[in-house]
């Protein structure tokens, strides 16, 4: 299952009524790295990256840097007006086939000369987030086959389906660069429609994926995890894992949404297990959210209605299936949840959402954002981020 959020963009719908309080996103960020060759991919599309930048709040060089940072939704903004000005729903994988280890700074070398591959991935899963304060890397192995995905967690991301083909294409290309080019998926899993127009994602991935399914990852044969990292270099992982080590921490209340996220996906929602994970005792756990303004209950609501929402808007994946995925008992108690928390039942939600990507698609793409004939913006302004970086506040 992959989490996103309720927002104001394509495919989504406004929120009838809140039942939580909105999380400080501050420092909610997204590194640059390979996003630097995203405007001369625009230019090659046809489109004007200043006019793209602009729509999606950054400033004309906000990627001119890979160590700069914009924030994590701008990123899902910056893809899907890409998508809409180049006319390129699939705008994500073409944008997430730039990218290599290099582009992940010193986590990108730390796991570069992480050996073997299980080690790798370990190293990729645990300091991802370093690079991305918005959505996960995951990895869970079953016997004989393994799971490699991405999940997003940031509330109200515009662009998910965007995102999540731009992290994938990515991780293909990582996946490879450590276990060599003979590495391929033997399954693809993605969690939004089919288009009409499929092939892409076969040349990219060297799969046919299988779409409208509960969560985006790959799978393969566990025995890729024993294969040698070729190359890896001992004093090299040594250097990296020390200038690692000297990153800004992550704030509290990322990590409570990104280890509920990882939970979710593994079937838990318990405070206990949420308290274990972070370390901590459960009544440590709920006074520090107290502190923040929220509750262990407020942010798994908000967790799951973001999982809720993105499986609703861009999958056709069935109401008893999203209830199961969401940890609900049957779909009648998913139901009454979402309607609390929206005041519109699930299916209600679903037709507005694809009432409201037509009117989307059928905008001329040179109208502002505003002009979108949704009854609703995409995605409102939300200022213009220079693309520095940002001293992020301790937890």
């Amino acid at each position: 299952m992959v989490l996103s959020s309720h927002a104001q963009v394509a495919g989504s719908v406004r929120v009838e009524q809140e039942a939580w309080s909105t999380p400080d996103l501050e420092g909610w960020s997204q590194r640059v790295g390979a996003f630097t060759g995203v405007p001369a991919l625009l230019r090659e599309l046809g489109a004007d990256p200043d006019a793209v930048l602009a729509r999606a709040g950054l400033a004309h060089d906000a990627l001119s840097d890979p160590d700069k940072r914009i924030p994590y939704g701008a990123l899902g903004r910056l893809l899907e007006f890409s998508a809409q000005a180049t006319h390129d729903p699939q705008f994500g994988l073409l944008a997430g086939r730039m990218w290599r280890l290099e582009d992940l700074g010193a986590v990108g070398r730390l796991i570069r000369h992480s050996t073997p591959l299980r080690e790798a991935i370990h190293v990729l899963v645990v300091h991802q987030h370093l690079n991305s304060g918005g959505g996960l890397a995951f990895a869970v192995n079953r016997a004989a086959i393994v799971d490699f995905g991405y999940a997003i967690y940031y509330p109200r991301i515009a662009g998910a389906d965007k995102i999540i083909d731009c992290m994938l294409a990515g991780a293909f290309n990582l996946l490879r660069e450590l276990a060599g080019a003979t590495w391929t998926p033997s399954e693809v899993f993605l969690a939004h429609a089919k288009p009409v127009d499929a092939v892409l994602y076969r040349n990219v991935f060297k799969c046919g994926p299988r779409f409208d399914c509960e969560f985006n990852a790959f799978r393969f044969p566990s025995y890729w995890l024993d294969r040698p990292v070729e190359g890896a270099d001992p004093e090299q992982r040594r250097a990296a894992l020390a200038q690692v080590r000297t990153f800004d921490p992550e704030l509290l209340i990322q990590q409570v949404y990104r280890c509920l996220c990882t939970l979710l996906l593994s079937g838990k929602t318990s405070g206990d297990d949420l308290a274990q994970m972070l370390s901590m005792h459960r009544r440590t756990l709920n006074r520090r959210l107290r502190e923040l303004g929220t509750t262990f209950q407020a942010v798994l609501d908000d967790v799951r209605f973001e999982a809720a929402r993105q499986l609703l808007c861009y999958s056709e994946v069935s109401l008893d299936e999203i209830a199961a995925a969401l940890g609900y008992a049957g779909v009648s108690p998913s139901m009454r949840t979402f309607h609390r928390w929206t005041g519109i039942t699930p299916g209600q939600w679903r037709r507005r959402a694809v009432e409201q990507r037509v009117a989307t698609d059928a905008a001329p793409m040179h109208a502002s954002v505003r002009s979108v004939p949704s009854g609703e913006p995409l995605m409102p302004p939300q200022g213009t981020w220079n693309g520095k970086p940002r001293a992020r506040e301790a937890a």
